[in-house]
């Protein structure tokens, strides 16, 4: 069961494991993408990413009463647009990928992904903390450094900020702010944690800290934790590569894969090293805890 968001308000629908997926395939990809002729094979690639997602988090929701959410704390979903049916190319990737999930020692794994790693991926370890997933380590990824649309750019008055930070608890400086540190990175030189200081200084994850931004300024403000600040008067610049969280598999960097002839399975093994491609019928396969490993937004 699914909550999707419409003007009436949330529902939940019930759906069978592909609805969903096809639903998924068609809210995360590009719309160049579902429309491109001949077909494009990173269909395949995020029909088995989606699903494998959905299958790992089955009941991510269930103590409110559906096993996913229609956002980005789920998957993003939504039901079919005119000009969409049961042959267009979305939907044939579901029925060619049928049934087919990734999994890690026989677990189905959680298959992350983000729309640009700006040639290098995050490991989930170094974004949310905690336990470490060896098949969501970072991974060189040179075909996404050849995707012009990485670079961002990002202005904001100092005041702006302040706001935005006090309006979350996680990151309230009080009624000054002084300036950002970016106090580490990681080894694909991503910021592992920034310091606040203002009235107050504070230390927090670089994904917080995007995660309040964003919230504020909306998803193309800090589009990823790979940036670099600087002070211009009393407005603050913030310039970076990217775009998402960085874990797992790059959908910038699989478009530019399927159109140099990577096979859905070979971008697959790149994205996620150790894990295997097999029916859900076949072979000992559990899902992933919900939800246990890291928190998505």
């Amino acid at each position: 069961m699914v909550r999707v968001g419409t003007k009436s308000g949330p529902r939940v629908l019930t759906l069978s494991l592909d609805e969903y997926v096809l639903g998924a395939v068609r809210a995360e990809v590009l719309a160049s993408t579902l429309r491109a002729s001949p077909a494009s094979r990173a269909l395949d690639v995020q029909a088995i990413v989606s699903r494998t997602y959905a299958v790992a988090n089955r009941g991510r929701h269930a103590a409110d009463g559906y096993d996913l959410c229609d956002t980005t704390h789920c998957q993003v979903y939504r039901t079919a647009v005119v000009g969409e049916g049961p042959a267009d190319a979305a939907a044939r990737a579901v029925n060619a990928t049928r049934g087919r999930v990734l999994t890690f020692q026989g677990r189905v794994i959680q298959a992350l992904f983000h729309a640009d790693c700006g040639g290098h991926t995050a490991s989930a370890a170094s974004v949310w903390g905690g336990m470490e997933a060896p098949y969501l380590e970072s991974v060189d990824d040179w075909f996404c450094t050849r995707r012009r649309a990485s670079a961002w750019t990002f202005d904001a008055e100092e005041s702006g900020v302040r706001r935005a930070l006090n309006a979350d608890a996680r990151t309230r400086i009080g009624d000054r702010f002084r300036r950002l540190e970016i106090a580490s990175r990681d080894a694909s030189g991503r910021a592992l944690a920034v310091t606040l200081i203002g009235s107050k200084t504070i230390s927090v994850r670089a994904e917080v800290f995007r995660a309040v931004m964003t919230q504020a300024f909306g998803s193309r403000s800090i589009r990823s934790t790979w940036f670099e600040v600087a002070r211009d008067g009393p407005r603050l610049r913030f310039s970076g590569v990217g775009f998402g969280h960085g874990v797992g598999l790059c959908q910038g960097g699989t478009s530019r894969r399927v159109e140099a002839g990577q096979t859905p399975a070979e971008i697959l093994a790149h994205y996620f090293p150790g894990t295997r491609l097999q029916p859900a019928t076949r072979g000992p396969i559990r899902p992933e805890a919900a939800g246990r490993l890291f928190a998505l937004q």
